[in-house]
């Protein structure tokens, strides 16, 4: 049997932990690549490694990269799908479906934090426009502050989850739809039961320390999640 809910093991900076996330039955994992607020990001050479034999399909996420960059990344790399942390133009969308057809390209969406005010009509708008341009899924995250900067993916920070839900619910039947923002082991069963999203997609919960997987959170993600919707 196999969960009804996909898993995406994001912030993967070594082949050991993309490893371990495959043995414990996740679907992707994904590598930040030329992120300079990440402290797990990886250069485009660093990060060849994990996506030259991959054990899992691989996600590059990406925030702000020129055009050129993305394209050399792709030709590179080969990564199952790119993952825009920040809004990708729509044309820019559109060019990348046809020109490199067999990459998929995922559009982080982020909400801010719980207790923070939510324009909703201009929050289905922005998806909206993701959505007709062709992006293949979209990631529901959270935008938090972090020493002064405005940090996109790797958070740690939940949003309001009922906002999510509503959010979500007006988007199901387009393209699948990722939760990710503060899920760890210990919430992520209260995440699929309250938001039913296609996945989950974190970092920070399953790590031992910056940049380095935790096996025992990993395997106990892994247990709660697949426990979920069997069929």
């Amino acid at each position: 049997m196999t969960s009804a809910y996909k898993a995406k093991i994001c912030g993967t900076t070594n082949v050991e932990d993309a490893e371990m996330a495959a043995r414990e039955g996740a679907d992707f994992f994904g590598v930040v690549v030329e992120v300079d607020f990440s402290p797990r990001s990886l250069t485009i050479d660093a990060a060849k490694p994990l996506f030259s034999s991959p054990p899992l399909p691989p996600v590059a996420l990406v925030y702000n990269m020129a055009s050129t960059r993305v394209e050399t990344l792709i030709q590179q790399l080969n990564p199952f799908a790119v993952q825009f942390l920040s809004l990708a133009e729509a044309s820019f969308v559109t060019y990348l479906k046809n020109t490199y057809p067999r990459v998929e390209v995922w559009q982080s969406v982020h909400l801010p934090q719980a207790g923070e005010t939510v324009d909703v009509e201009n929050f289905q708008k922005t998806v909206q426009i993701s959505v007709t341009a062709g992006v293949d899924a979209l990631l529901f995250d959270t935008a938090a502050l972090s020493k002064g900067e405005m940090k996109f993916g790797g958070t740690g920070v939940t949003s309001d989850w009922d906002i999510v839900k509503k959010l979500m619910d007006s988007m199901r039947g387009t393209v699948p739809i990722w939760l990710a923002g503060g899920i760890n082991p210990d919430n992520v069963g209260e995440a699929i039961d309250k938001i039913n999203p296609y996945g989950i997609d974190l970092c920070s919960g399953v790590e031992a320390t910056r940049g380095k997987k935790d096996a025992a959170k990993l395997r106990s993600l892994m247990t709660t999640i697949r426990g979920k919707g069997l069929k």
